[in-house]
């Protein structure tokens, strides 16, 4: 067993807003690699091989998320932040000066979470669609786009059918329920992975789940549980107040890094106005899968039936400019506090010392 690595007390504060950022079902898919006052962000692909992370995009967004919070609590303690070439296997490179004050943790950063609640379909008002624009400027070619309770309507039915075609894929919809504790109680707030509590599902929502899990193939087609987990989704989002799309046209994964931080502000902004957000994973994760089929020559049904999906968003979003890809969808509105949450966890189990010369990089 490794020894801990020796973290200055300011590295370790600004890490530890670093590691309460949000990531797909809670796999925290990050690495601080820590060099006195240098760190290194890098994907631990270890902690999320699921094919929703085709490409580690989504973990590269994690990390993208977890920098923000970095340098957002970095930023109020008076830090001085320098961008460095990133280190070996590192998606980024940074200096943390020691701070000129300790103050309060931001109560955004803190509070923000992820609702899995119907919400109650408030239309917001233009005053606030301004206000999060003003909150979420591009970041490096990425670019955050708001739309209001009109395109909920339209993009019902597509969540519906992504949702459906993505739990209709074996290795995805086994990948989704491997994160899913059921080996605990319903509320009790996981270190990793998701709690039933937290996923908000009625009696009979858990009924499908359940047989997501235990029932073959044909029997479930037979059933119609993929279409059942597509439905869900369709009121989730039927339900919003909006929508928030993050768009870019990078492939690279400095692109998909800029993608999370764009992410994290747009979550932060939400929460300091009272909202809540859930990220609905599937259209990005089909256009990916896409993307990358297209790259290996890959044509089959499913490819053939997720195109379908995409074109359709697309067509509901056509201010979504032609050439960028549609990163990150998430519902915003207003509900009630999750019945649930997760935790993370602790800071040491993320941290690494740099390789000794001629070892492999973490």
């Amino acid at each position: 067993m490794s020894e801990p690595v020796a973290v200055l007390p300011h590295i370790e504060h600004v890490l530890d807003a670093a590691r309460i950022a949000p990531s797909h079902d809670n796999m925290q898919p990050w690495r601080f690699v820590v060099e006195g006052e240098t760190v290194s962000f890098l994907v631990d692909h270890e902690r999320d091989r699921s094919p929703a992370n085709a490409g580690g995009r989504m973990a590269s967004n994690a990390v993208g998320a977890s920098l923000e919070c970095a340098l957002l609590r970095a930023g109020r303690n008076g830090s001085a932040v320098r961008f460095l070439p990133p280190r070996a296997n590192a998606l980024v490179t940074i200096s943390i000066a020691p701070p000129k004050r300790l103050v309060e943790a931001d109560k955004a950063l803190v509070r923000r979470s992820t609702n899995r609640k119907l919400y109650d379909g408030r239309p917001l008002d233009d005053a606030t669609f301004a206000w999060l624009q003003q909150a979420t400027p591009p970041l490096d070619g990425t670019r955050t786009l708001w739309f209001g309770r009109e395109r909920v309507r339209s993009l019902g039915p597509v969540v519906e059918e992504g949702e459906a075609l993505f739990f209709g894929d074996t290795r995805s919809r086994e990948a989704a329920l491997r994160a899913v504790r059921f080996d605990v109680r319903d509320n009790e707030e996981v270190a990793q992975g998701l709690s039933l509590g937290c996923l908000e599902l009625s009696a009979s929502e858990r009924m499908t789940l359940d047989a997501l899990r235990r029932t073959p193939q044909d029997r479930l087609v037979a059933m119609g549980a993929m279409g059942k987990m597509g439905a869900h989704a369709r009121r989730l989002v039927e339900s919003a107040s909006g929508v928030c799309v993050v768009v870019t046209r990078g492939s690279e994964p400095s692109a998909d890094v800029a993608v999370g931080r764009c992410m994290q502000r747009a979550w932060l902004a939400l929460t300091r106005r009272g909202l809540v957000a859930q990220p609905m994973n599937a259209i990005p994760a089909l256009e990916t899968m896409l993307e990358l089929d297209g790259r290996a020559g890959v044509q089959n049904e499913q490819s053939e039936r997720a195109a379908a999906v995409v074109a359709a968003f697309r067509a509901a979003f056509p201010s979504v400019e032609k050439g960028s890809r549609v990163a990150l969808l998430m519902r915003v509105g207003n509900a009630p506090p999750p019945t649930a949450l997760v935790r993370r966890l602790p800071l040491v189990d993320s941290v690494a010392a740099p390789p000794v010369p001629g070892e492999p990089a973490p």
